[in-house]
């Protein structure tokens, strides 16, 4: 029998490979073009159940949320809250990245475009936030940074 600690981790790996793997097996048996679109269809059904819960979150409070949420999954990761030209910003880190680890333990691509290119799409055009990419670990980075701002 496993031990809760094993289970906990297969788990997690699971979590994590299952966009990274959707993605990957909708382009190889549809093709490019047809398995991304069938994905983003997918996602963004998904995507909008979670919509209803954060619709009326103010980005500040957000932010405090994804920090406080993010340790179960085995992230590393922190928020830079910044002012600039008279607007609040936010810097997100992620280090230690579950999905990441669990696409190169499996040769499986990158998992940057299922997992969090697809949510920053969908939150940008929800009206949630915008994000945009300032540093990546697959470019030398120790962390992912994205600048999180409101959508104006």
């Amino acid at each position: 029998m496993l031990d809760i600690t094993k289970q906990r981790d297969i788990l997690l790996e699971r979590f994590a490979l299952y966009l990274p793997e959707l993605y990957e097996n909708l382009k190889r048996s549809l093709g490019k073009e047809k398995g991304v679109e069938i994905f983003k269809k997918v996602a963004e059904e998904k995507f909008k159940k979670s919509y209803e819960k954060i619709k009326n979150i103010p980005l500040d409070k957000l932010m405090k949320a994804e920090d406080a949420s993010s340790q179960i999954f085995g992230w590393k990761l922190w928020i830079e809250e910044r002012d600039e030209e008279g607007r609040k910003v936010w810097y997100e880190y992620l280090a230690n990245c579950p999905h990441l680890a669990a696409t190169k333990k499996y040769n499986i691509p990158a998992p940057c475009e299922p997992v969090c290119y697809m949510d920053f799409e969908l939150l940008e055009k929800y009206g949630i936030l915008k994000a945009k990419k300032v540093a990546h670990v697959l470019e030398g980075a120790e962390a992912c940074c994205f600048k999180i701002t409101a959508v104006k």
